[in-house]
């Protein structure tokens, strides 16, 4: 019997008369299985990610960028990505969670790979290749971007990467988050500017449009090849 095992059996038979001070008997070899097993229980965010998503589409497996690319043991066979809450069969096949449980509903009990029988009950989470894929290095998704990290650390990045994209609150393109300023006040089709003559305000991709109707603006008399207001050029004599 291990340390761990007879310090737990100990403990359990003194609880009743000693309380918590049964408890500061546990050997230090004890205390560290224990404090292991709670770290090992522990999910991080990327494993606790929802199966699915607004609106109840079922997610499929991790559609990134893997380097070095992705060994095919951690390949689901139904979607052909990277597992995701990976699951394994009683006859030792591996599958995202959402992509096996719809496969089961869609075209019955069976093993898409060797047509075994089997229910969603008889799947159990593969924790092993769960954090084995989560520790893998991928590339960041965002365009641009030449940074790589652990897949678990992925979604923190992407939502901080200067390459992320966001959409412009005026004209809705999306622009990467670092030069949406500069977006704003230069290059947006929507961004607000006002007529040098008249002073009118109008957004930008209208300007044609306004120096044509312009009553202040400057124009070329058809006649006599004056420069002048519009507003005047019916009143030339």
């Amino acid at each position: 019997m291990s340390c761990f095992e007879s310090d737990k059996s100990s403990l359990e038979n003194d609880e009743g008369c000693c309380g918590g001070a049964a408890a500061s008997q546990l050997s230090n070899c004890a205390l560290a299985m224990l404090e292991k097993e709670g770290n090992d229980s522990v999910l991080s965010p990327t494993e606790s990610t929802p199966t699915s998503l607004q609106g109840g589409a079922p997610l499929q497996g991790y559609d990134v960028e893997f380097d070095p690319p992705l060994e095919s043991k951690y390949e689901c066979p139904i979607c052909l990505m990277a597992l995701r809450a990976a699951v394994q069969t009683p006859c030792g096949h591996r599958f995202c969670r959402s992509c096996i449980e719809k496969s089961i509903r869609d075209t019955g009990q069976r093993c898409p790979v060797d047509n075994e029988v089997l229910r969603e009950d008889q799947l159990f989470p593969d924790n092993f290749a769960k954090r084995e894929i989560l520790s893998l290095t991928v590339r960041c998704t965002n365009v641009g971007c030449t940074d790589k990290m652990e897949l678990r650390r992925l979604d923190g990045h992407v939502t901080k990467c200067e390459f992320a994209t966001v959409p412009c609150p005026q004209c809705q393109d999306a622009v990467w988050k670092s030069q949406l300023e500069m977006h704003q006040s230069q290059h947006c089709q929507r961004r607000p500017v006002s007529c040098p003559d008249c002073v009118e305000s109008f957004v930008y991709e209208d300007s044609k449009i306004h120096e044509s109707l312009c009553p202040f603006a400057n124009v070329v008399c058809q006649y006599c090849g004056m420069e002048l207001i519009r507003d005047q050029v019916g009143m030339e004599t």
